[in-house]
């Protein structure tokens, strides 16, 4: 298996959230499902810098879970503009779902791709 294929092989990595980032989830002015307590990263496999899973959306904003071995945080981002020319027939499956300024290649549900293949 090659992380330069389209396939989509996101990383491993997993956090529990404490209580005090549930707190602050479940505290959102949000209509969404709650909170999961254990989330998975959504990045490439083989990405750099820390780990991310989106813990909520309000409205714009996602609040992004970023973690590494030794500490973790919540951060707000918008997301990723990017939208590839090729995909689904629905706008959602063409765009990237993932935090503006993520690295590695922009995901879809579908397939990874990298920012030339943008609209």
């Amino acid at each position: 298996m090659s992380i330069d294929s389209e396939e989509l092989v996101t990383c491993p990595a997993r956090i529990t959230l404490d209580a005090g980032q549930l707190a602050f989830l479940d505290g959102l002015p949000v209509g969404a499902p709650s909170v999961q307590s254990e989330l998975g990263c959504e990045l490439e496999l083989g990405h750099g810098g820390s780990h991310a899973a989106l813990g909520q959306q309000v409205e714009a904003t996602m609040w992004w879970i970023q973690w590494t071995l030794s500490a973790s945080e919540i951060n707000p981002y918008t997301w990723c503009p990017a939208r590839q020319r090729s995909g689904g027939p629905s706008r959602d499956e063409k765009d990237c779902n993932l935090f503006d300024g993520h690295p590695g290649r922009h995901s879809s549900a579908k397939r990874y791709w990298h920012g030339k293949e943008e609209d």
